[in-house]
């Protein structure tokens, strides 16, 4: 993946562009940096697409925001159409992994038709994630409680140290995997990946109030839409709620998988990918 700086009128915006294919596709997620283009579900996309993996603002490189409003999704997605208007793009593909197809989803209703198509894993279309019997993140989740209060503390708490912290994150990784033996061998996949703490703060917030089913129901954009079957952070039936609201679109559930298909069933994502490709 070759680096590049972008220069917009809404901001400096730092890309990794690579890939196999020609389309071009945008990959960016609400809270991630990427500290290089190496990484697991944009690697995967890059079969198929020309890959445009960006840092969002205060993320990586890129220009810091001068103020809150400017992390919120509809304002990202503002800087994405920057980006494609410099690019020279009459549109593009978009794909999200987790919080980055809730981006998607706020772009599919803010402008569809700058959209030739879009992938979405692992993702919701609501906040009602914040209330599933499936969800890690439900304090009333007992499966998952004690061991996600004791992550999240550790991840949170600033005098813990940094050893301390990575060893929370590699266990809430491990809670996210369907194979949790395989930890040491899939944990490896994320190392060129980080968190911006202002974009996930800001995300945190808006989630509240983020519920965007009226404004994507029934739009004709052509949606493949993948899921883990033990999602613990954006539980299956979430996925199915997207395919229902979108005529256009192809779910793929993943009996092998938790939160991130493309790495528990790499074959079987990119089996997925080629389908949706070639229908």
């Amino acid at each position: 993946m070759k680096r590049e700086m972008i220069k917009t009128n809404r901001g400096e915006f730092e890309l990794f562009i690579g890939g196999k294919g020609k389309e071009p596709i945008c990959i960016s997620h609400l809270y991630q940096e990427y500290l290089s283009g190496d990484e697991p579900y944009s690697r995967v996309l890059g079969e198929y697409y020309k890959v445009i993996l960006i840092n969002l603002k205060n993320a990586g490189s890129t220009s810091k925001a001068t103020s809150k409003n400017e992390l919120a999704m509809e304002e990202t997605i503002k800087d994405l159409e920057s980006i494609r208007e410099k690019l020279g793009y009459s549109s593009w593909a978009f794909a999200g992994h987790s919080t980055g197809g809730f981006l998607g989803l706020t772009y599919l209703y803010m402008h569809p038709e700058k959209l030739s198509e879009i992938i979405l894993c692992g993702t919701a279309a609501s906040n009602e994630i914040n209330y599933s019997k499936n969800n890690l993140f439900n304090v009333e989740n007992r499966k998952y409680r004690k061991d996600a209060i004791k992550v999240f503390f550790k991840m949170a708490f600033p005098l813990f140290s940094k050893k301390s912290k990575e060893k929370a994150n590699k266990r809430f990784f491990q809670l996210c995997l369907y194979s949790k033996d395989k930890i040491d061998e899939y944990y490896k996949e994320l190392k060129n990946v980080g968190i911006s703490k202002t974009r996930m703060k800001a995300y945190t917030s808006q989630l509240r109030h983020y519920d965007v089913r009226g404004k994507i129901i029934n739009k004709t954009v052509p949606a493949l839409i993948l899921c883990g079957k033990y999602d613990v952070q954006c539980p299956a039936e979430f996925s199915e709620e997207i395919h229902n609201l979108l005529p256009n679109s192809t779910l793929v559930i993943f009996k092998k998988s938790n939160h991130f298909p493309f790495i528990e069933e790499k074959d079987k994502f990119v089996s997925a990918l080629d389908n949706f490709r070639h229908n």
